[in-house]
């Protein structure tokens, strides 16, 4: 469990040794996640589990979240 900016953040201990640090960053559309090292998945959906994934805010239509 991480606090930054006022928002808690939790991730699964395998997938952190996986990932290495991870940054969320706010876009126009909703956020973006970059992990360290890249893992695989979400080919081609743009709410898929990969290391570089966006989505929309629930709700918005973007990407079914």
């Amino acid at each position: 469990m991480f606090e930054a900016g006022g928002f808690t953040f939790l991730i699964d201990k395998e997938l952190q040794t996986q990932t290495g640090n991870v940054k969320v960053d706010m876009t126009y559309y909703g956020f973006v996640v970059e992990s360290e090292n890249p893992v695989g998945g979400g080919e081609g959906a743009s709410c898929g589990c990969s290391s570089a994934s966006s989505c929309g805010s629930a709700g918005s239509g973007g990407c079914n979240c």
